[in-house]
């Protein structure tokens, strides 16, 4: 048997809602991705537990195998180093060496946040 990976897919959520939902779904119910993909991450997946947001979506980062960045407009909220989560998200997938794949959506860089044209 094949052996089989997990995705984590980072975006601003309120943004590419319907992005993420649309690339687990494609890769889970694809028949090819399907026997090689185990699971595919969404934050909006889990139910409210008792870990930090930010603990948690580095700990998912840190299990995956295969990191898919859609980056749109938006850079998010920051912390309080002014930082969103999905750059965390993208330098902890860097600093722990996964493959990293990135989507931009659309071409109109004069409709992104200064923030998010400087992490593109």
């Amino acid at each position: 048997m094949a052996e089989k990976y997990t995705i984590f897919i980072s975006s601003v959520q309120k943004e590419l809602a319907d992005e993420r939902r649309a690339v687990k779904d494609f890769i889970l119910n694809d028949p090819l991705f399907s026997r090689f993909i185990e699971n595919v991450f969404l934050f909006e997946d889990i139910p409210a537990g008792d870990q930090t947001p930010d603990n948690l979506y580095l700990s998912e980062v840190e299990k995956c195998d295969i990191f898919i960045g859609i980056f749109g407009n938006k850079y998010g909220w920051k912390n309080e180093d002014g930082k969103s989560p999905t750059e965390l998200e993208f330098d902890y997938a860097t600093e722990k060496s996964r493959e990293r794949l990135i989507f931009v959506k659309g071409d109109d860089d004069s409709a992104r946040e200064s923030e998010m044209k400087d992490l593109i």
